[in-house]
């Protein structure tokens, strides 16, 4: 995908959201990416139900 097409399909998400916050979109992966969007790898669920990443303070 060229440059111009992630462009104006970033902005088109970004004018729905403005309109409608709470609205979910799907995104095209190439276009997410060129968003800014990541994979958290902090944690996996697995750690979470493990009590992984918890701390006393």
């Amino acid at each position: 995908m060229d440059k111009d097409f992630l462009e104006s399909a970033a902005l088109a998400v970004e004018s729905q959201l403005l309109q409608d916050p709470s609205l979910g979109i799907p995104v095209d992966p190439a276009v997410a990416d060129y968003m800014g969007a990541f994979v958290e790898a902090a944690l996996s669920p697995e750690d979470v139900e493990d009590g992984e990443g918890e701390s006393d303070v």
